[in-house]
């Protein structure tokens, strides 16, 4: 199984490659995971999160043969501390995630950098801006500007590579943090990229004691406040030459058009179908934090009219606005605040083309922009694998909450059990954020709501941000029920390990962590380990643990059937199940068990129900649902 594992989370063949002379295709996560290799990254750690998931999984494979030591932090807040440990040892050192997870390590994220950091400490963040796969679509450059630390952007595949180094040069220079912003077209892109070497820092790891740097009590973060402030003086004069930070003059400007990270790429692109790259500059910027006030002061001197384009929030273009009142330049700046740029959704081609056609009043019908959309494809609704034993135990949880006359509220959580929101589950009212299942049926409680209250969560979201919230729940008496999904894999984001798992990012085997240990020592008295597969005992579980008096918790256990497969065969092994057919002289139609649990494998002919063999997994589970035992064991 060793080699199976660590098969599965290599993912970018290309990594290790030594080919320096010749561009190979990459994607744009495997570039930037590369471009931390090239760097000489010590310590990498992170949360797996779409889209920035395939950064450490590509490391992962690596990493032995590199000396770098790659890691599955159990959530975002202690991967930035793992890598902040290790930056304060003097080596560089990496953290990813999506935009959401920036929010759980903000509040480390803020206090270090007032202590500052000695070996480079580059954070990778992969904004969903449009969102495809995200609760929300936030602008993570905020953070740069609370934090007072440096945000580089990329603009393509190549630069994700090569500003790595720069991320991390100047984290060591400034003795900073940095921020290093990218969003989907970037991560999940594909190009050509022209390597370099990879190095391996010849560095002795150490840390020299310092109470007043590193003692972060009130008296010393005031003495740290005005060193900030200079370094950040200083990031500012990085940013000023940077050459990242450009001026691509057009020879007759009408307009011109400051873009940052991959919007940089959408001007190009509008400006070389319109043909008016003669006609109009661009101000490209990388280093977006701080910002280049003087090279935009210059810009905006020689262009009567000027275009901000980026994403998500116009941070840049209200700072163009306030260098353009200070020093008294009167061009007339649009962007998303006049509507010339959308506010909402990922930015194309052709909506930048739309606002650089509409400043210019151009209305000639071969200056217009092809529309950039998907393909028109059927709109399916996204629903659970064949088998999956999330299906089952949602199925169990609304037949237990009927038995307990109905009411109350499903607390959902973050993770590929959310899609038993869709029909015919139908089985979570609610879905925020990490580990807040818990938490908002405590608070459901707490305010008077009639009926089972039932948080459900999965392992890796219980141990990524549950267990606080269920000390919480036995600390002030909530009477709530906790489903915990426990299917072994962090499935959603591509089925990576977690401390549940009992494989590390790297593929070596260690000692799992006990949930329904680390359940009854958060105090929990009623505690019961079912496999949702068995559908009349997790019903009974279910409606046992809503009896209890006080916080219960279900541990509804079965191994992600996908991932099961997938490495089984891999591991060479010949899988075998038990199969199921239906006996259509029981079967009338009634259309029981599609509507009930929804299983992919379940097809419909001619008002009949027939299992598609090639997708069942034989768990067993509409045999169990259906009324008339018309599904059986096929012989």
């Amino acid at each position: 199984m060793e080699s199976v594992v660590s098969d599965s989370i290599k993912g970018a063949p290309d990594l290790d490659s030594q080919e320096l002379e010749h561009p190979i295709l990459l994607m744009g996560n495997h570039a930037i995971a590369r471009g931390a290799l090239e760097a000489g990254v010590r310590v990498v750690a992170g949360y797996p999160g779409t889209p920035s998931s395939e950064i450490l999984t590509s490391l992962a494979g690596d990493a032995d043969r590199h000396g770098v030591h790659v890691e599955w932090s159990t959530n975002e807040k202690v991967a930035y501390e793992v890598a902040y440990g290790a930056a304060l040892g003097g080596v560089r050192a990496l953290v990813t995630t999506k935009h959401l997870g920036v929010n759980v390590l903000s509040d480390a994220l803020l206090v270090s950098a007032y202590t500052g950091v000695n070996g480079g400490l580059v954070v990778v963040t992969a904004d969903d801006i449009h969102p495809f796969s995200s609760q929300n679509a936030e602008d993570t450059r905020y953070y740069a500007r609370l934090a007072k630390i440096p945000c580089i952007e990329p603009t393509n595949v190549q630069e994700a590579k090569d500003m790595m180094s720069d991320a991390f040069r100047i984290s060591e220079a400034l003795q900073l943090p940095v921020l290093f912003r990218v969003t989907d077209r970037i991560c999940h892109a594909k190009s050509d990229a022209t390597l370099g070497e990879i190095n391996r820092l010849d560095r002795e790891p150490s840390f020299v004691k310092d109470d007043a740097r590193y003692v972060m009590i009130a008296p010393n973060a005031r003495r740290r406040v005005s060193w900030l402030n200079a370094q950040m003086d200083a990031a500012a004069a990085l940013s000023e030459n940077y050459p990242g930070n450009r001026i691509d003059m057009a020879d007759s400007p009408e307009l011109g058009v400051i873009a940052s990270g991959v919007t940089y790429e959408h001007t190009v692109e509008a400006l070389n179908v319109l043909g008016l790259r003669g006609r109009v500059s661009v101000l490209k910027l990388t280093f977006t934090n701080p910002l280049p006030r003087q090279m935009i002061a210059s810009f905006l001197k020689v262009h009567r009219k000027v275009l901000v384009v980026e994403e998500i929030e116009p941070i840049i273009e209200k700072e163009v606005n306030s260098v353009a009142h200070q020093l008294g330049i009167k061009s007339k700046i649009h962007g998303r605040l006049d509507g010339f740029i959308p506010r909402e959704h990922e930015l194309t081609p052709d909506r930048v083309g739309s606002g650089v056609t509409r400043i210019l009043k151009l209305d000639d019908s071969s200056l217009e922009m092809p529309e950039y959309k998907t393909p028109e494809m059927i709109r399916r609704i996204p629903n659970l694998c064949a088998g999956c034993p999330h299906a089952a135990s949602y199925y169990a949880l609304k037949q237990a909450v009927k038995r307990m006359g109905g009411g109350g509220a499903v607390t959902g959580d973050r993770g590929c059990y959310n899609q038993g929101t869709n029909p015919p589950l139908s089985a979570i009212d609610t879905c925020v954020c990490m580990g807040a299942s818990i938490s908002m049926a405590s608070g459901l409680y707490h305010a008077g709501v009639e009926g089972p209250i039932v948080a459900v969560i999965g392992d890796g979201t219980f141990l990524h941000n549950g267990v606080q919230p269920l000390v919480n729940a036995v600390h002030n008496t909530a009477d709530i029920t906790v489903m915990i999904l426990d299917n072994g894999w962090t499935g959603m984001t591509g089925h990576q390990p977690n401390a549940n798992t009992g494989i590390t990012a790297t593929g070596k085997h260690v000692p799992k962590v006990s949930i329904e240990e680390m359940v009854r020592a958060s105090g929990v008295k009623h505690v019961q380990v079912v496999s949702p597969y068995d559908v009349k005992e997790t019903i009974y579980a279910i409606v046992a643990a809503m009896k209890h008096k006080g916080p219960a918790v279900v541990v509804s256990r079965q191994v992600c059937p996908v991932q099961d497969h997938r490495l089984r065969k891999r591991a060479g092994e010949k899988l075998s199940f038990t199969r199921y057919a239906v006996n259509p002289e029981r079967c009338t139609g009634c259309l029981q068990c599609v509507n009930s649990v929804g299983c992919p494998a379940l097809d419909i002919t001619d008002g009949r129900i027939k299992i598609n063999q090639a997708q069942c997994i034989g768990c067993g589970v509409c045999a169990q649902v259906c009324p008339l035992k018309a599904i059986e064991v096929k012989h």
